[in-house]
């Protein structure tokens, strides 16, 4: 499905997702312009908060420190399974710095303070196949309000233009929240859980594989 204006998605969870170069979901693995455009826009939450996303970019490094500060304890051993109280330059360069092909990632924006992050999702394509390696992970005062829900779907058209197919995740048992967000998805996934972790494998499908005709418009 593709529009010349800007489209808007509403969830069951009641957050919207307006794209500023509508939805575009291409078979191939190239991404023209208009698939560049659909990687930015805002996400209108439940209660009204609007937030703007769009691809990360090199010059990020400093406000994605800056994020991992915001961060609680619990929160960062939950995304990297740890302690880890500073990002370093290094890794926050490797993460901000990517191809946009293989590694690929968005940041959500604070509505208030656009130079802050408030949350980020990315994927790494696992050598040459169409499958990547998924991570999140939004701003505690954020969390629970459907923004790394509509973040992630974001990712995943991402994903399909570029010819990824499966994320593949490992998530601490106790990590309920980002479980619950991938079964939000409401996409075929295989779990297999061994010694407090769950490893994730999730089929990415566009939503128009998805649904049937006749089930809405």
């Amino acid at each position: 499905m593709a529009t010349s204006a800007q489209d808007k998605v509403t969830s069951k969870g009641g957050w919207r997702l307006a794209l500023e170069g509508g939805l575009h979901q291409g078979a191939g693995g190239g991404v023209g312009r208009a698939g560049q455009e659909a990687e930015k826009g805002i996400i209108t939450l439940a209660e009204g908060a609007v937030v703007p996303f769009r691809p990360i970019e090199s010059e990020d490094a400093p406000a994605l420190k800056r994020f991992h500060r915001h961060l609680s304890s619990n929160s960062v051993h939950l995304r990297f399974f740890g302690a880890k109280p500073e990002l370093s330059d290094k890794k926050a360069r490797y993460f901000a710095c990517v191809d946009g092909t293989d590694r690929f990632a968005l940041v959500a924006l604070d509505p208030e303070r656009p130079e802050e992050i408030i949350a980020t999702t990315s994927f790494y394509r696992l050598g040459n196949t169409d499958r990547a390696e998924y991570a999140a992970a939004v701003e505690d005062k954020w969390q629970g309000r459907g923004l790394g829900l509509a973040l992630t779907r974001v990712l995943i058209g991402a994903a399909l233009r570029r010819n990824v197919r499966v994320f593949t995740g490992v998530v601490l048992a106790e990590n309920a929240r980002m479980l619950n967000l991938l079964r939000d998805l409401g996409l075929p996934e295989r779990l297999r859980y061994e010694k407090g972790v769950e490893y994730v494998e999730i089929e990415l499908q566009p939503e128009s594989r998805d649904r049937k005709p006749s089930e809405g418009s």
